[in-house]
């Protein structure tokens, strides 16, 4: 009987980020359709804990098919933290910039048994850039509408 290992999904962000939109999704598609993804806060920024605590989450997460990390911001501190993270370990790790809630729901969509991390990010930056649109709304006056 062989099992099947999923990608770990790891979140982080400042402030509270990782945790409330890990708690958005959970709420959208359920809690069982987000099993096992961890998110962590960051605060504001780096610090040896947050270090401590990142690696302790990927180790955790990690049971062979390597970890996805989602972070809020490129560049920033979460995102320069993941980064030295994963080139201090022996884990599969690729991280996301960016992180929506668009993203969280294509986690819960897809089958990470099936996918490794890389396959799995560019799914999550392809649901998450069509996320993000522009739009021009009319105003009342474009719209006919009378301003009383």
């Amino acid at each position: 009987m062989s099992v099947e290992v999923s990608v770990g999904i790891v979140l982080v962000g400042h402030g509270r980020t990782a945790s409330e939109l890990l708690d958005a999704a959970r709420s959208i598609v359920g809690a069982d359709a987000l099993q096992g993804v961890v998110a962590v806060d960051a605060g504001r920024g780096e610090t040896p804990q947050l270090g401590e605590e990142l690696c302790a989450v990927i180790e955790r997460v990690d049971v062979g098919a390597g970890v996805l990390v989602l972070v809020d911001l490129w560049g920033a501190s979460p995102c320069a933290c993941a980064q030295r993270e994963a080139a201090a370990t022996c884990h599969q790790i690729v991280t996301l910039s960016g992180l929506n809630l668009a993203m969280l729901l294509k986690v819960a969509a897809l089958d990470r048994r099936r996918l490794d991390a890389e396959a799995l990010a560019q799914a999550c930056a392809d649901s998450g850039r069509r996320a993000v649109q522009v739009q021009r709304l009319a105003d009342a006056s474009q719209r006919g509408e009378s301003q009383a």
